[in-house]
């Protein structure tokens, strides 16, 4: 019975012995500091929600600033370097917290606005010219007394060639299906050019050129000018007309 009780009593007292021995390691591990803190924003003072804080250097330390825009971080002791950081705002870092045992550090922080200088953006654009609105958009802008038809129209109309096609333009009428005439007026009072180019027609006793060698399907549209401007030739009387080709296609069809 003796030898019981002394054996009964040295378990007791080994198990004392661990269990204050796991009670003193975990104690002297569980001792951390606190860093504590909010996030706002430099220009407004607004608190900052979910932005992000971490400690430099240690993946594993971070957190998200809460709706107010605070934010709290358990860490050991010692000094570290903290990282601010939010989309649109720049970066910031604040070197040197000193974290102490039991104790509550307070770093607050302000983020500016991060702005950043972009390169010259040149946009080019080209006007639409092959639509019954760009052709209306043309004339009402223009200077000039002026008419047209659109590619648009030739879709619709299915004329095959530019003179059958310019029988559809106001004050124009064909001759022999293929010279135009202006307000009523003959072959010599017209000029026709192309692109805004004059060119010579296949007929020498003739002032215009034959509009049936041009097919509407290469065609943006033609435009009819019936009055004087300084960049219009000057040997005409009747009016002039435009026939603009479509550009090259940037890819093969």
């Amino acid at each position: 019975m003796f030898f019981f009780n002394q054996t009964q009593r040295k378990v007791k007292n080994i198990i004392i012995f661990i269990f204050g021995y796991f009670m003193i390691t975990t104690f002297s591990f569980g001792q951390k500091g606190i860093i504590r803190g909010k996030m706002n924003e430099a220009k407004t003072g607004e608190p900052i929600l979910f932005g992000t804080v971490s400690i430099k250097g240690f993946d594993n330390l971070a957190t998200s600033t809460d709706l107010d825009g605070s934010y709290q971080i358990n860490i050991d002791p010692g000094t570290y370097t903290m990282e601010f950081s939010y989309l649109g705002l720049k970066t910031s870092f604040i070197e040197g917290i000193v974290v102490k045992e039991n104790e509550v550090t307070l770093v607050n922080a302000q983020l500016e606005e991060e702005s950043q200088v972009l390169e010259e953006v040149v946009v080019k654009a080209t006007a639409a010219r092959n639509t019954e609105v760009a052709l209306a958009t043309i004339r009402r802008n223009s200077s000039n007394v002026m008419d047209g038809i659109s590619s648009g129209n030739f879709k619709k109309i299915g004329d095959s060639d530019a003179a059958s096609a310019m029988k559809r333009v106001t004050g124009v009428s064909v001759d022999g299906g293929k010279y135009v005439f202006v307000r009523g007026l003959g072959d010599r009072y017209t000029k026709s050019i192309l692109n805004g180019m004059e060119v010579p027609g296949l007929d020498p006793d003739r002032n215009t050129l034959q509009m049936d060698i041009f097919p509407t399907s290469i065609l943006d549209n033609i435009i009819v000018l019936k009055t004087f401007t300084a960049e219009l030739p000057a040997d005409f009387t009747g009016g002039v007309v435009n026939i603009a080709t479509k550009d090259f296609p940037e890819e093969k069809i």
